[in-house]
């Protein structure tokens, strides 16, 4: 898979496995379950945006509040 792909839709839970690493067996049963971000079933097919996916790790920063002197 190129790296132009990783910006567009990966269509079906066999095209998935290689992105997140899994078994198609055990993807199928995550996007089922709903424990893929970026993943949403659209006709029938599963569909994964690899930018949300990969996203999805990446540390969030929490606003630090401001203290009063």
């Amino acid at each position: 898979m190129s790296n132009s792909n990783h910006d567009k839709i990966v269509w079906g839970a066999a095209a998935i496995a290689p992105i997140i690493g899994r078994t198609e067996t055990s993807v199928f049963r995550a996007l089922e379950s709903g424990r893929v971000p970026g993943a949403r079933k659209i006709a029938g097919r599963w569909g994964l945006h690899v930018p949300t996916f990969l996203a999805s790790f990446e540390p969030n920063p929490t606003p630090r509040a401001s203290v009063a002197a």
